[in-house]
């Protein structure tokens, strides 16, 4: 599955393909891991297994850009003493699309501790982001043929709005309006306009993040219903699967929902949006990918 976008068509928007992602994209190794473990696999291992959505979340200390879920620093290896670097994954990230150039990857950005998000922002785009071919750093969704090799920046961090040099060309897909989910009740899929600084037009994404609903609730509410219900334009439609609260950890949730998943028949060539997903297994991914084809 390592270079499976490669017989997708060019003249696709990469929102109207079907793809797989994963939630805290880097919460590999970590303490506290029952609660705060995601992933089973590195960067670049999930590249290789399909996934093209990467959540990826920093703190930045002043001096350098590490990989946090919540409060807690991700590791860069099981030995637990040196932290994830955002270098570490971008390198990850440049090697894969080197073996793979007809793969695109979509990377989401926030921060998540640390410095503000202005001086977060600032950092990551002088040291890695400004004068790097391989981001497409656009305000707005590309087709497939524009990106092929190339890193498509989902910005949740923001930035300075009175920095005249930052503007819809260079500072990715604005997604700084992300509504922040917690209803027990209410799942309803929620319709986000993307914010723009030159142009009034409406580009809009679809979200469903319900991330404290019990397992079974989070499927029957949640994400089931956007699946089934799926906009059939040309937004973005985001559905996690993740989930955690003091009833389940995030090994539970995927377990539950990957179950109820893979019994739901998914139509061949019909739109359904980007899974994001905890601990993906193959079978999984290979489920989503074929229903482009």
């Amino acid at each position: 599955m390592n270079d499976w976008m490669k017989s997708i068509p060019s003249d696709y928007l990469i929102s109207n393909i079907n793809l797989p992602g994963t939630h805290n994209s880097c919460a590999q190794f970590i303490n506290f891991k029952l609660i705060s473990k995601c992933q089973n696999k590195n960067i670049f291992d999930q590249l290789k297994m399909g996934i093209r959505f990467l959540d990826i979340r920093f703190n930045f200390d002043g001096n350098n850009l590490f990989i946090n879920h919540s409060f807690l620093k991700c590791k860069a290896s099981r030995t637990k003493k040196e932290n994830l670097l955002f270098s570490a994954v971008l390198a990850s990230c440049e090697a894969f699309l080197k073996e793979n150039p007809t793969e695109v990857i979509l990377m989401s950005i926030k921060r998540e501790a640390g410095k503000g998000e202005e001086e977060t922002f600032d950092f990551f785009y002088n040291t890695y982001a400004k004068n790097n071919d391989i981001f497409y750093l656009k305000n707005e969704v590309p087709f497939l043929n524009e990106v092929r090799g190339k890193i498509v920046l989902f910005n949740r961090c923001g930035a300075d709005i009175k920095n005249t040099s930052y503007t819809d060309e260079n500072t990715g897909i604005n997604l700084t309006g992300w509504p922040y989910q917690n209803s027990r009740k209410e799942a309803k899929l929620e319709k986000v306009i993307i914010a723009k600084r030159n142009t009034k037009s409406e580009d809009y994404f679809y979200l469903q993040d319900f991330f404290n609903l019990k397992p079974k609730k989070k499927w029957e509410l949640a994400v089931m219903p956007t699946i089934h219900n799926a906009p059939q334009d040309n937004s973005i439609i985001l559905n996690f699967f993740s989930g955690s609260n003091i009833f389940s950890t995030p090994k539970r949730y995927s377990r539950v929902l990957f179950k109820r998943f893979s019994e739901y028949k998914l139509m061949p060539l019909k739109k359904y949006g980007w899974f994001i997903l905890d601990f993906p297994n193959k079978k999984i991914i290979k489920k989503i990918i074929l229903s482009n084809y």
